[in-house]
């Protein structure tokens, strides 16, 4: 798996990427979600992102209440996509918890009758990584009457935002997050009476999504240059596959242009 996340040169999978980073769990760890939290699913407001993640099936969401001294509007609410407390396959959960804390996003998790359906569920409660109204770029206005090219533009203004952070929390806390695709990307926007609009020139994005198979932990000692070196090539790997989407598209518009013209 560490190969399919960061590909098998030593560019992209050098020797200062050590294990994903739920593999350092103490027994501490493990007891993230052994309490019961007084949530219910009459307190889970609008999902910000529902199924996120390939592995997990997550739902990340407001809550309408305030919670242990935090405004209602200061945090995130996720409810992880595996359910009880099964503890096979929940170290990726338990790693989640682990990271979150190491970035000061960390408030709370437990269980919760908040899965779907009312159903017993695995429940973080993470602190809102900016003030205001953040969302996926997909919900924004622009982005939705925007051209692929000009969608591609939007994304590419956000890689320096995300190598900052990425670099940051790799040589000072020692966790690297490899998968920022833009599902796990959530921009800042202004509400509308159109909609949310996208705030421009781009200059607040943030990382979502701390678990596994996505975040790392790094040799001690790690500099500033090496995580920038490896970040470039990885975002490259990362947005493959949106922007060849992208190209895609705008050949089979111009190649339809181009039928209509005859």
């Amino acid at each position: 798996m560490k190969d399919y996340m960061l590909g098998p040169t030593k560019e992209r999978n050098p020797p200062w990427i050590l294990n994903f980073y739920d593999a350092y769990l103490d027994e501490g760890d493990r007891k993230a979600f052994t309490r019961n939290l007084r949530l219910g699913t009459q307190d889970i407001g609008n999902s910000i992102q529902d199924g996120l993640g390939v592995y997990g099936g997550d739902i990340v969401a407001k809550l309408k209440k305030d919670y242990q001294g935090y405004k209602k509007d200061e945090v995130f609410v996720k409810i992880l996509g595996k359910s009880g407390d099964d503890k096979s396959g929940r170290d990726k959960e338990f790693g989640e918890v682990k990271a979150l804390k190491a970035v000061g996003l960390y408030v709370d998790s437990g269980m919760a009758p908040v899965g779907r359906g009312g159903k017993e569920a695995a429940v973080i409660i993470m602190k809102k990584p900016a003030d205001g109204v953040l969302l996926p770029i997909e919900d924004t206005i622009q982005y939705k009457n925007a051209l692929s090219k000009e969608k591609d533009k939007m994304i590419a203004s956000a890689k320096p935002i995300i190598r900052k952070q990425v670099v940051d929390w790799a040589v000072t806390k020692g966790l690297l997050h490899v998968d920022f695709h833009v599902d796990n990307l959530l921009f800042g926007g202004t509400e509308t009476a159109a909609g949310i609009s996208l705030n421009l020139p781009v200059s607040q994005v943030h990382i979502l999504g701390f678990s596994y198979p996505g975040i790392f932990k790094v040799e001690k000692g790690v500099t500033e240059q090496q995580v920038e070196d490896w970040f470039d090539l990885q975002w490259e790997a990362c947005m493959v596959g949106y922007f060849s989407l992208h190209v895609k598209e705008e050949d089979e518009i111009e190649k339809k242009k181009g039928e209509e013209a005859q």
